[in-house]
């Protein structure tokens, strides 16, 4: 069992924690009576916000060293899609080859034609270095495609995961969320409960499919298709369609979670903080062997589906905790 060595917020000798937000969802759906939501950034224990904490932030809003933030300096690591290919260096099998096509261009035309000579598949995505829910992402195995795509702003372009795993033949990604307590030494959790992301349609590799976003993309909750497959629901019929134990893929996800942040801690010591506290989305693909993959990380996780259909996944009162361990929020 591990064990933890950081020092909890909470005190007996401390009343409620006063919590500082500009995130709408935290401030209705936070109402555990050990916190308060106040109105005067100077005055709360907590700083959770939506934006950079930078030094001119700490001025202006005469915040001080000892509040505590939901942000680790240099997170840009994880976070920025380009940052995240440095930062998982050393081409883990666990993340798909990645260019920065602002400084890698010439390293992606010559992949693309080494793969065309060995008859190898040469699908690729194309992704903004800092955008969210899919916007300005391409499918394509067009290196023309691929260059003038450029100058639409800065990109990733990373080898597509072409034989994903499929749900009832359709693709799907998972959200896990992952809280991250210190980095030095590294404290993570990860809930046991994830989000199944489903596409509306049916699987394909006809290029036509390239252009339908919901043959390609999971991302759906923004356009009002939202496909909520409860987790134990998903598990159950996943393992009798394919034959495979969850518990095995499970274990897999959890060692390529904490690895990602064992290789932030590694290349940027510097975002160690002791009055940091983060909360991440980590995003996992399967493929068709059942690896999992790792998509991206993302900074301040929409957790408004976990407080709709699952209010127990992150949450465990405090006579809980005492009486025994929170069985949703484990250390990786």
């Amino acid at each position: 069992m591990k064990s933890l060595t950081t020092s909890s917020l909470l005190r007996m000798d401390r009343g409620v924690l006063r919590v500082y937000t500009d995130i709408p969802s935290v401030e209705e759906l936070l109402t555990h009576p050990e916190f308060s939501i106040t109105t005067d950034p100077k005055g709360a224990d907590i700083i959770w916000t939506c934006m950079q904490v930078d030094e001119e932030m700490r001025i202006s809003a005469g915040l001080s060293d000892k509040q505590y933030i939901n942000q680790l300096p240099f997170e840009a690591c994880l976070v920025m899609k380009h940052h995240l290919a440095e930062t998982a260096h050393g081409s883990p099998e666990w993340f798909q080859p990645t260019y920065n096509l602002e400084t890698n261009l010439t390293q992606v035309i010559g992949d693309y034609y080494v793969r065309e000579r060995d008859g190898l598949d040469n699908l690729w995505i194309l992704k903004p270095w800092n955008m969210a829910r899919i916007i300005d992402t391409t499918v394509t195995g067009n290196l023309s495609a691929i260059i003038r795509l450029m100058e639409t702003g800065p990109k990733i372009c990373q080898k597509y995961i072409e034989r994903p795993a499929l749900f009832k033949g359709k693709k799907f990604d998972l959200r896990y969320i992952v809280l991250v307590r210190s980095i030095n030494p590294l404290e993570i959790f990860l809930t046991d409960i994830f989000w199944v992301r489903l596409a509306p349609n049916e699987y394909s590799l006809d290029k036509h499919s390239f252009f339908e976003y919901e043959t390609h993309f999971t991302v759906m909750s923004y356009r009002g298709r939202l496909n909520n497959v409860k987790t134990p629901e998903f598990v159950k019929e996943f393992e009798q369609e394919h034959q495979v134990k969850w518990l095995d893929i499970h274990l897999r996800v959890r060692k390529i979670i904490r690895s990602v942040f064992e290789s932030a801690a590694a290349v940027h010591p510097e975002m160690h903080s002791p009055t940091s506290r983060a909360m991440y989305g980590v995003d996992v693909m399967l493929d068709s062997s059942f690896r999992p993959k790792l998509l991206e990380v993302t900074y301040c996780p929409d957790c408004t589906r976990a407080c709709k259909y699952d209010t127990e996944a992150v949450s465990c009162s405090r006579r809980r905790r005492r009486r025994k361990k929170c069985q949703r929020l484990r250390l990786l």
